[in-house]
């Protein structure tokens, strides 16, 4: 083709002085267009520049080829981000030697970066300028791919049959660079990583890396992949070795083991132990790992378990406020090993403008079948909606299984003294036995984005000399989270109460609504039976709520939602409220807060609610 070209010109060049202007001049531009296509075809748009308080300015432009694809943001991100001549610009003492210095230097510093994002052979051409503005002109070849990726393994996990994850099959099928993926530096570092990664997890602590190579070819941009893997031996899980305990016994540790000796290695059951270990709150630290590089004559790696004891007994107190109860002052006494047996009690006292209560609950040390027994015992005072009421409970508590799955059996004596609109005043009393359970299947379960949480109760009153009449109690709450997108998400919420049998039900074991958790727009327990001017508790209840959030950046975001529910003393009596509202979410340290504006259909009145945490 060169030839034909060569040979073309020059017959042209013989006959010049023959042809017409108009003819010649097309014939230049057809050579031009057959001798330099990409110049006419590509297109030079500007990148980004960066100008501060010096004189000095930097330029970027990116020539393109129409049906190239490129993720301009990506490679704008890395040149500003940690190019050299970008760092000289914040410093005052850049003089105009130094400037030059950077000028020269820097398209060799973008082409260092363009190859980790998949780029190995960039053009970078500088555009001459009078002033101090520095230009520059990438011009990109095409993006190397993967053209093959040869994974290989050894060790216990080239045997590994079907029923011991993970297998070689598995490990291929997530690997994230396969034939025709974009080859980039990062791409590379994270796949060997994740593969990496899931072996250390389960049943290979000892894994590694053995060889490892990327073949890059610039001139057919592809690359040729090849790793080999060493899983080592499958390792099992042996006997505890406790360290760092001074004053409980070792069976507040061994209780709560999860792990069986002769289970297969496991980060993710480690962890379980040591977030077991921690929420007993007797510790400041936890730490729990394995000898995966000692093993026992039995092949087995002894579990450490490495504790730092808190404080035996502490005082605290705290202040906040509520737009369900208004301001408080709450003063909390803890002894974490009360009568040297390891118990853990915690006593408080709490003042708030609507409710002031004193509280006790002693908790003992999880027994060898799994079982954490509680005593618990408080006197409360509310004043809410002309209903003022005292009530003193004594109760004992036996609660079994994990945080997903958990049950509850329990047993009550409740002492209740109630005074409506200041002048009728009741005594009630119940004993009262209780059942209940609580599921979690969350993402995250401080912050949680997808997944359900169900927990039900039933309380019963079954003998007639300890209760003023016999009744049963029942309620149960749903909650649902799912994402809509990956900056959308719906949360719902469902709440259904029945109280059946005797009329003489204590007003504790009553329904009321509204309020934060309850139906926005409305009062804490402002919603219920009409008295007067007083509200009191229902028979039956039922809540509900839909909201809509959409985040706006990685910790704020902003809500929509609707409430309905209200209690009657009959299916025949309700009638719901509603109410709307806006509000503003953040993603705390602490779990979600959550601010909001609801308007009370039935009040046709606004109200503020704040937020903080999830409602189990």
């Amino acid at each position: 083709m060169p030839i034909v070209v060569n040979t073309y010109i020059e017959s042209f060049t013989c006959r010049w002085t023959q042809t017409p202007v108009h003819i010649c001049v097309l014939c230049l531009l057809c050579v031009s267009i057959l001798c330099f296509p990409q110049r006419s075809l590509a297109e030079t748009t500007t990148l980004f520049q960066v100008k501060k308080s010096l004189p000095y300015q930097s330029i970027f432009k990116l020539e393109e080829t129409p049906g190239q694809a490129v993720d301009t943001g990506k490679i704008k991100d890395i040149l500003k981000l940690h190019l050299a001549i970008h760092e000289a610009l914040d410093n005052p003492r850049l003089d105009q030697s130094e400037w030059l210095r950077l000028i020269q230097k820097t398209p060799q510093d973008v082409k260092d970066l363009l190859v980790t994002e998949g780029y190995f052979s960039p053009k970078v051409s500088i555009t001459p300028s009078t002033n101090n503005d520095a230009i520059f002109v990438i011009t990109l070849n095409t993006r190397t791919t993967v053209s093959e990726a040869n994974l290989a393994f050894k060790g216990d996990i080239a045997s590994a049959t079907a029923d011991q994850p993970p297998t070689v099959d598995t490990l291929q099928s997530i690997w994230q660079l396969p034939k025709g993926k974009p080859f980039t530096q990062q791409a590379w570092s994270e796949a060997k990583g994740s593969l990496l990664t899931t072996m250390l997890a389960e049943r290979y602590p000892n894994a590694k890396i053995e060889q490892s190579l990327a073949k890059i070819d610039p001139k057919t941009n592809l690359a040729e992949l090849s790793l080999t893997f060493d899983s080592g031996k499958s390792v099992r899980l042996g006997q505890l070795q406790i360290n760092g305990l001074n004053h409980y016994p070792e069976s507040l540790i061994t209780n709560l083991n999860p792990i069986q000796s002769g289970d297969l290695y496991s980060q993710s059951t480690l962890l379980q132990f040591q977030n077991i270990l921690q929420d007993t709150g007797k510790f400041n630290r936890v730490s729990v790992s394995a000898t995966t590089q000692q093993l026992s004559e039995e092949g087995l790696a002894k579990v450490i378990v490495e504790v730092e004891e808190r404080e035996q007994k502490s005082v605290s107190i705290g202040v906040g406020a509520s737009t369900n109860t208004g301001a408080r002052v709450v003063l909390n006494y803890t002894d974490r090993n009360l009568f040297d047996r390891g118990l853990l009690w915690n006593a408080s006292l709490r003042l708030e403008q609507r409710l002031q209560a004193a509280t006790s609950n002693i908790n003992f040390m999880t027994d060898a079948d799994g079982y954490r027994d509680s005593i618990n015992n408080s006197l409360v005072r509310t004043d809410v909606e002309g209903q003022i009421t005292s009530a003193m409970n004594n109760g004992v508590k036996r609660t079994w299984g994990n945080r997903n799955f958990e049950q509850f059996v329990g047993a009550n004596l409740l002492y209740e003294f109630l005074t409506i609109d200041n002048e009728s005043t009741e005594f009630n009393k119940a004993a009262t036995f209780a059942y209940g359970l609580n599921l979690r299947k969350l993402d995250n379960d401080q912050i949680p984005t997808k997944g359900v949480i169900f927990s039900s109760q039933f309380q019963v009153a079954p003998i007639e000399r300890l209760s003023d009449g016999r009744f049963l109690q029942s309620q149960a709450k749903l909650q649902g989270f799912y994402p809509l997108s990956d900056s959308t998400q719906f949360l719902g919420r469902l709440e259904v109460g029945l109280v059946s049998g005797s009329m003489s039900v204590p007003a504790t074991y009553l329904f009321r609504a509204g309020g934060d958790q309850s139906v926005r727009g409305y009062g804490f327990q402002s919603l219920g039976v009409k008295d007067g001017d007083a509200t009191l508790g229902g028979r039956v209840l039922l809540v509900g709520s839909t909201e809509v959030v959409q985040w706006l950046t990685n910790a704020w975001g902003a809500a929509a939602f609707i409430d309905f529910g209200n209690a009657a003393n009959s299916w025949r009596d309700y009638e719901p409220a509603y109410g709307y509202g806006l509000g503003v979410r953040w993603k705390s340290p602490v779990g979600p807060v959550g601010a909001d504006i609801a308007y009370g259909e039935a009040t046709k009145d606004y109200r503020l609610h704040f937020n903080l945490g999830v409602s189990f």
